[in-house]
């Protein structure tokens, strides 16, 4: 690893935490950005090829942890990024760039946002019943079969309204402590 690569490394991980930034390997790095596990976040990856810094970095949403963005605005997100890593060829530019993300990470989102707010609207109408007829037949959901003592036992728990009165399913705390004693504290 040469010494730049090596001192910008260092630089980067005394600068973000380990669970925002995560070294692969000496040249490869990934940056997440947003909250885990949301629709509201992204992996960026961001290698070091060989000649780093006079030759721009490669960056990547290639993730599979990015299968929620379309490829239209990893597209967008990409070109902005290549576009700052030219301004700046020849000077470590990594810091710049996970900058110019995260300013820009609530535009981004609300891109994304959008193209889930489409999607799901194409789904349902993709999904709408074509003819009047499919309307007409629909499938009952089959109740389990019970005996005459089973729905005699449900009726004798419903109240007047016909509804399970409150704390119905409730376990009694007493009861249960004195079942599983505290352990002593040691």
């Amino acid at each position: 690893m040469t010494d730049g690569r090596a001192e910008e490394r260092e630089v980067l991980q005394s600068i973000y935490e380990e669970n925002e930034l995560k070294f692969t390997d000496d040249y490869t790095l990934e940056y997440r950005l947003g909250e885990l596990d949301t629709l509201r976040s992204l992996v960026l990856k961001i290698s070091w090829p060989e000649g780093y810094p006079d030759i721009p970095p490669i960056i990547s949403l290639d993730s599979f942890y990015n299968g929620h963005i379309s490829s239209t605005l990893k597209d967008t997100i990409l070109q902005d990024l290549n576009l700052l890593a030219a301004e700046q060829l020849g000077t470590a530019l990594t810091f710049s760039l996970i900058d110019q993300l995260k300013e820009n990470s609530e535009k981004y989102f609300q891109l994304i946002d959008l193209d889930h707010s489409e999607s799901k609207q194409s789904e349902t109408i993709a999904n709408a019943p074509t003819n009047s007829d499919d309307t007409d037949v629909k499938k009952t959901a089959r109740r389990p079969q019970l005996t005459k003592s089973q729905k005699r036992r449900q009726l004798n728990r419903l109240d007047q309204n016909g509804e399970l009165p409150r704390g119905w399913n409730w376990i009694s705390v007493v009861k249960h402590l004195q079942q599983h004693p505290p352990e002593p504290v040691v």
